[in-house]
């Protein structure tokens, strides 16, 4: 799409083929100096080929990239670099044993007349970066003691530390909440102002319609459309990503009523160390119940509580017997299951097999010595990734050879089989695509008529009040207000998360 304007990059019938799989067969995109423009597409579309062809990862088989109307030969991230395209990181660049300061200008660092590395020069800019970003950290602070949603930010700074031309972020945001998302639009629209140019690959609609006023859409590596997004609905970009007309984005919420007498799962004042304070909820059998909260205010820390990953002190009910988490493996026996959004550190095991993925936990909990029937096993994975409608080449190839949103229903698979009374969900579809995210909240909901609960903490608020009956709402480590029926709405919810609801503060003192 020419808007007339002047283009900083344009890519036009882009190639790239991993032996017998063709990744992208004709993808292009343009993208003028100051526009906001999304890349979408299902997982499995192209797009992170597509971006680490732009960023030098991936060597292009065919197709023109032209930057400033030059054509541009892209060797490696560091002529990517020198020509001005910089990119963010889902999985990240950062090195975990560096600084965070030493991590924003790694590569590039300021050098002194003698030599040296300027360390004052490297510091002032973490110390605005830091500010301009909100970064929850000081800059000598090694970036391993970091949290994701901060990492995040910081893989930000790095990216703009060389002042590009184009900026790529690659589902960056996947693991911030809702106010550092907001602060980080913010500054880069300022940016933008000054002349870069953004190309944001994001599964958040609301994100993309927010941030962005353009989008590139692709589908089995070809791009299919590009549109102004002022004059298209979330049901077209569905349309375009998928081939397939959708009555609307949506699920239906569980309707249980739920009285303490039906509870699965009781909890009462629960503390987490510093974390989570006087914690008390309780779910029903088979009730969806969300919880909410900014970054940062206990919610992960009171899952993994709950899955006996952090000690704790309170009490809990299961199915009207008090217990006692001691451990994770103590959680899965007594009925327990956990699934992160962070599938690298807490979900997948990359190079094992997609069979050994889904029976992990199973295998896990058998007693030595362990007797595997290989053909056994392999037919019972069989038979859930059918459930699932994972696509892979078969239960033994490894789980990295699969898109983001196939590897996150390997990990719904494990708890599909094991059958747990209480499934513990920590934004179990970040990074996923809307039609992956549909597929496994579907999934979810259809393992509740089983009698299941699930607790389901999310940082897409959208997405809560779709799939939950009733939401929590974390402010400061403490459970302010309990939304449900006519309160469960997206106004109070924003409001309460950002404890300026009257009501709620009130009753948080």
């Amino acid at each position: 799409m020419d808007g007339g304007g002047t283009h900083v990059l344009k890519v036009t019938g882009l190639v790239k083929n991993f032996g017998a799989v063709h990744a992208l067969k004709d993808a292009s995109l343009s993208i003028e100096i100051g526009e906001i423009r999304a890349l979408l597409g299902a997982n499995g579309s192209g797009k992170s080929t597509f971006v680490k062809v732009l960023s030098g990862i991936n060597k292009k088989d065919g197709g023109s990239i032209q930057l400033e109307g030059k054509e541009l030969n892209i060797t490696s991230p560091i002529t990517s670099i020198q020509n001005g395209i910089a990119m963010a990181y889902q999985d990240l660049s950062l090195i975990p044993r560096l600084s965070v300061a030493e991590n924003m200008v790694i590569g590039y660092e300021p050098i002194k007349k003698n030599g040296t590395i300027d360390r004052k020069s490297m510091l002032n800019y973490a110390e605005k970066m830091i500010e301009e970003l909100g970064i929850r950290a000081y800059p000598d602070v090694m970036t391993e003691n970091i949290d994701l949603s901060n990492k995040g930010l910081i893989e930000i700074a790095k990216a703009l530390y060389m002042n590009p031309k184009l900026l790529i972020m690659d589902e960056i945001t996947a693991s911030m909440h809702h106010d550092q998302v907001e602060r980080l639009f913010a500054y880069l629209r300022k940016r933008v102002m000054g002349g870069l140019s953004i190309i944001f690959v994001s599964h958040r609609f609301e994100e993309v319609y927010d941030f962005c006023t353009t989008a590139t859409i692709l589908r089995e590596g070809i791009s299919v459309a590009d549109l102004k997004l002022l004059n298209s609905t979330p049901d077209e970009l569905v349309y375009h990503m998928t081939g397939k007309k959708t009555a609307g984005i949506q699920h239906e919420n569980v309707s249980n009523e739920v009285s303490d007498s039906e509870a699965r799962l009781l909890v009462d004042q629960m503390n987490v160390l510093s974390f989570a304070k006087n914690i008390s909820i309780y779910v029903g059998k088979g009730e969806v119940v969300g919880i909410a909260g900014l970054q940062g205010q206990g919610q992960g820390e009171f899952l993994r509580a709950l899955f006996g990953a952090i000690s704790y002190n309170g009490n809990i009910v299961l199915d009207g017997a008090n217990i006692r988490i001691k451990s994770p493996s103590d959680a899965i026996r007594k009925g327990i299951g956990f699934i992160s959004g962070d599938r690298e550190k807490e979900g997948i095991f990359s190079t094992r097999a997609v069979s050994e993925n889904i029976l992990i936990t199973e295998t896990a909990l058998r007693k030595l010595p362990i007797m595997l029937s290989v053909r056994k096993e392999r037919e019972k994975a069989e038979q859930i990734m059918k459930e699932l409608n994972v696509v892979a080449a078969g239960a033994g190839v490894p789980a990295n050879s699969l898109s983001g949103g196939n590897q996150q229903k390997l990990i719904v698979g494990r708890w599909l089989y094991r059958k747990p009374k209480v499934l513990l969900l920590d934004d179990p579809t970040k990074g996923v695509d809307v039609n992956s995210r549909n597929e496994i909240n579907s999934l979810l909901k259809n393992m509740t008529k089983t009698g299941m609960s699930i607790l389901y903490s999310s940082s897409d608020n959208e997405e809560l009040l779709r799939v939950a009956e009733r939401i929590y709402v974390f402010y400061e480590g403490k459970i302010i207000k309990e939304l449900k029926g006519k309160d469960k709405n997206s106004e109070l919810l924003a409001a309460t998360m950002l404890g300026v609801d009257k009501e709620a503060k009130d009753g948080k003192e």
